[in-house]
């Protein structure tokens, strides 16, 4: 499958250095999950707004990226529309599906940006007008995840390959419901996902 996402930041190689560090994390790590036996890039879907906050005293306008997988991962920000560069085309199978149609999205969209105007005191006096306009309908952002122990005891660490931090227990609870989903669909068919894309230590 052909997609559209944000450019990752870390390589695979700088992903493995990371995913089985010798430091005190990856010691501890590796006693609580067991050795890292597979590595994947895997991508998840956002959708990209334009919001515009409005009223007639000031404006202000800027870019959020919202998860159109489950509405509850931290959304990206940008203040301004991200050029062509920015993104690369990827053709692969470790993509997930959006489960949020565009109209939740979008409210999530103002939601995130209503919240940041008030955190901020802006607007206290009127009633700002807030718009989303959507940019990019499908754009996807790279991951990469460790996979740790046995098929019967796995557990997931995630990369995020654009801010390079690991992830929390939402995003690598999302990864393995996917990949459990896929794997009751792809046992009726008699094929493998990830797998095939993945790469062992």
């Amino acid at each position: 499958m052909h997609i559209t996402s944000l450019k990752s930041r870390v390589n695979r190689e700088q992903a493995l250095r990371l995913l089985s560090s010798s430091g005190i994390n990856g010691v501890l790590r590796r006693w609580l999950t067991g050795d890292l036996v597979l590595l994947a890039d895997i991508y998840i879907p956002y959708r990209l707004y334009k919001i515009v906050c409005e009223d007639p005293k000031a404006h202000s306008a800027r870019c959020y990226a919202i998860d159109a997988l489950s509405g509850i991962l931290d959304p990206y920000q940008f203040f301004e529309i991200p050029v062509e560069s920015e993104f690369v085309g990827v053709e692969t199978q470790n993509c997930m599906s959006p489960s949020l149609d565009e109209g939740c999205t979008r409210e999530l969209a103002i939601e995130k940006a209503r919240r940041v105007v008030f955190s901020r005191g802006f607007f206290r006096l009127a009633h700002p007008r807030i718009s989303a306009e959507l940019i990019q309908p499908e754009l996807y952002i790279p991951y990469w995840a460790g996979f740790y122990g046995s098929k019967q005891d796995l557990d997931i660490v995630v990369l995020n390959a654009v801010r390079q931090t690991m992830e929390g227990r939402k995003i690598a609870h999302a990864i393995k419901s996917w990949l459990l989903h896929e794997d009751r669909n792809n046992a009726q068919h008699g094929s493998e996902h990830v797998s095939e894309a993945a790469e062992r230590k």
